[in-house]
């Protein structure tokens, strides 16, 4: 093509970790639903990508360095019939996600491709284009 999106690239068979945070609105005036989507895409036409997440929200004067993270539930995507088309996984709002979202907080948030899990049976790297938090406010 004559254009190419940067990306981070998930090693086939190889489990491997993304770190990052996502900044909860300090207006937000009660506990909010929240979802994290994952924007994948692969250079494969066949195969299943594995990713799991886990966050943890830390509020003003709590460690930004906790003892452990909340996983969500494993996802495994079959990856779309032509190449390098998007995928979006979406986390539904389950632990942290559901739970402990405050105004002004901090969500840490570690994105986990389980490469190594036999579920995960994609011959080609996994690509992660983005992901995202979705806050419900309403």
């Amino acid at each position: 093509t004559a254009w190419d999106y940067g990306h981070w690239e998930l090693v086939k068979d190889v489990d491997g970790k993304l770190y990052g945070v996502a900044y909860i609105p300090k207006n937000l005036d009660s506990a909010p639903a929240a979802k994290i989507i994952l924007v994948l895409r692969a250079n494969a036409t066949t195969g299943i990508t594995r990713c799991s997440v886990s966050t943890k929200a830390v509020a003003d004067a709590e460690s930004f360095n906790p003892a452990s993270l909340t996983a969500e539930t494993a996802i495994d995507t079959t990856v779309p019939a032509t190449a390098k088309l998007l995928k979006f996984v979406t986390f539904p709002a389950s632990g942290n996600l559901a739970e402990t979202l405050a105004a002004s907080d901090v969500l840490l948030v570690e994105i986990f491709h389980e490469g190594a899990h036999v579920n995960d049976t994609l011959a080609v790297n996994t690509e992660l284009v983005g992901a995202l938090l979705v806050v419900d406010v309403n």
